[in-house]
Order: C-alpha cells, then sequence, then structure tokens
C-alpha cells in the first residue's frame, strides 16, 4: 500500500524551479534509450546514478525505493519525481539526526511514536487474523461480476437553484426563498421537457457559476466512490445518457441533472481497489469479532463521562414560597 509522507516540510513545490535535463547522452544506443521510469531503471540498471544530493549520489535502486513510501496522489501533483525523491530523502535524515539527538525518547514525540508502533502492530495482527480467517473471501473478479453497478461512470451536468435557507450558507446574492427556488425549477424542467438546450439553460440560470460556466457540467462521478446523498446517487442511476432529472432538494437549492454519457470501469481497472475493499471487509467483520472478546464492563460511570452534561450540584437555593421569588439560602 502506498503511504503519504506524514511530515510537512517548509517547502513549497509551486515556486521551486527544476532544471532537469531530459536529453540522451550523446552515444547512447537506441536499447538504453527505452529505459524509462524509475522502476524500470532501478531493474535494469539499479546502481546507475542518477542523482545527487547533498554531495550524496543516489542511485536508481535507492530513488525507487523512496518513491515507494510517496502515493499515486503525491506524484501526480508534484512538480516532478526528483522533487519527491529529494523530500524523502529530507525526511530521512531528519529522522537521522533526530535519533542522534534521542529526540525520539523525549516527549511528546515518544509518546506519539509509541502510538503510531502500537496502531502499526495492531493493524498487523488484524489483518494476519483475517488472512487466517476460515471464511471463503470473495475474489475481486467475483466482486466485480456481482457488483457490476458500483463501477459505472457517469459524466454528469447539472443546473442548481438555490435559495437562501436559515442557517445554511447561500450563494452571494441569493434572497430568494425556497418556495420561488421550487418554482423557478419547475419552470426550468417545463422549458427542458419542451426541448431548450440543458447546457443553455445551465448557463443562463444556474446559481452553481463555476459549472454553468461550462454548460452546467459537473464532470464523472463513480457512484461506489462518491459522497453523493443517497437520494442522488438513486436519481442519476436511474438516467440514461441524454435524460434529465426532475428537481432534486438539496439542503440550500434544487439541482436538475442530466447525465451525458454512462461508461463502466475495467475489471482491470478496478482490481486493486477492489481488492482492498475485500481486505477492509475482512478485517472489519474480523474486528467485530474480537470486539466481542474484549467486551468492557464499566464499573465508574462517572469516570467515562465526558464532561458534556452540567454537573450534579446540590442546590443552595431555598424552596420558594408560593408567589415569591427564589433567594440563595443563608
Amino acid at each position: 500500500m502506498k503511504r503519504s509522507l506524514s511530515i510537512a516540510l517548509a517547502l513549497s513545490f509551486s515556486t521551486l524551479a527544476w532544471s532537469q535535463s531530459t536529453s540522451a547522452p550523446q552515444g547512447a544506443s537506441s536499447e538504453q534509450l527505452k529505459v524509462r521510469g524509475p522502476e524500470a531503471t532501478a531493474e535494469q540498471e539499479p546502481n546507475k546514478v542518477v542523482a545527487t544530493i547533498a554531495g550524496q549520489p543516489i542511485t536508481a535502486r535507492e530513488a525507487a525505493a523512496m518513491l515507494k513510501d510517496v502515493s499515486a496522489e503525491q506524484r501526480r501533483t508534484a512538480p516532478s519525481l526528483a522533487s519527491l525523491v529529494q523530500q524523502v530523502y529530507m525526511v530521512h535524515k531528519f529522522a537521522d539526526k533526530a535519533t542522534e539527538m534521542h529526540l525520539d525518547q523525549k516527549q511528546p514525540w515518544k509518546e506519539e511514536l509509541d502510538a503510531t508502533r502500537a496502531n502499526i502492530l495492531g493493524n498487523a495482527y488484524l489483518n494476519y487474523l483475517s488472512s487466517t480467517s476460515s471464511t471463503p473471501a470473495e475474489t475481486p473478479q467475483q466482486y466485480y461480476d456481482s457488483h457490476s453497478g458500483e463501477f459505472e461512470q457517469i459524466k454528469l451536468s447539472g443546473i442548481f437553484v438555490a435559495f437562501a435557507a436559515p442557517g445554511a450558507t447561500a450563494p452571494a446574492g441569493i434572497t430568494r426563498t425556497e418556495d420561488q427556488a421550487r418554482t423557478k425549477a419547475a419552470d426550468i424542467q417545463k422549458k427542458l421537457k419542451g426541448g431548450a438546450s440543458f447546457a443553455s439553460l445551465a448557463s443562463s440560470e444556474s446559481d452553481n457559476k463555476p459549472s454553468a460556466a461550462k454548460g452546467g457540467e459537473i464532470g464523472t462521478v463513480n457512484l461506489a466512490e462518491t459522497n453523493l446523498p443517497a437520494n442522488i446517487k438513486t436519481v442519476i442511476s436511474n438516467l440514461q445518457p441524454g435524460q434529465s432529472s426532475d428537481p432534486v432538494q438539496v439542503t440550500n437549492g434544487f439541482y436538475i441533472f442530466k447525465v451525458d454519457s454512462k461508461s463502466k470501469l475495467s475489471f482491470d481497472q478496478s482490481k486493486a481497489a477492489i481488492a482492498q475493499k475485500i481486505q477492509t471487509d475482512r478485517n472489519q467483520a474480523v474486528l467485530k469479532q474480537q470486539f466481542a472478546n474484549y467486551k468492557i464492563e464499566v464499573s465508574d460511570p462517572d469516570f467515562f463521562s465526558n464532561g458534556s452534561a452540567a454537573p450534579k450540584i446540590p442546590s443552595l437555593m431555598r424552596p420558594p414560597t408560593p408567589g415569591t421569588p427564589r433567594s440563595p439560602a443563608h
């Protein structure tokens, strides 16, 4: 599993300029030119020096090992793989210096390290229990075949009609009431059924300005992964490409959705995520069983009070005489 770097360095990748030559050295053979990327280079030429940091040569094997600690998202957003190797190198050097100074034995870092170690080993034991469970595990292919709807991707557009809901933040300049928004959404839906262009109406009528500027285009959503509310998922999953929905109420407005297209992720594209989900589900099942083995019986409820309830302090007030105000006891 890819891990994200857990240290925040005082570096701004957006302001760093990297000048890396991509031209091949003179005299390089066509076979050498085919070697590209950290994994391929590390496999074919593991001892090749690919960079130098603070005078220290970094081999392809070392650089590739550093990049194993980097998530796919970090690779995608970083200005270069070289910047990521530099950051991982610095993290490890900082850790070495902290160890030399015995900072790992001082608070609060010792406590945090102990907690992290316990979490890692606890998860390792949970994975062990899961892997040795007698319950047969569903294979990724079986899951893919039996949950085909989860791998459908929907390219979605929308028209948003906002209203100023009490306690909710309305888009700037929106003062219409919920009833006024409902009426406007119904009018837009009527125009759509009459053949009006969804993109044109989105551009002129939608209160979601970023998507309105793109003709209502919201983007592509995966119903298995998105955090869309259940009612919205149901609506858009039942739409066919080219169809638009009735107005759907959300916290501070109404949405009219249009499905532009539907596609399905292949098994190869989904395999890694499915395997992770199956492992997570098995871990959760094992964890549920383990909770029964470690059932807690509370003998002092006051100890576990979170302090949110008002303390029960004996009253210093005399019972009032009818028709007279309360007064503190003397």
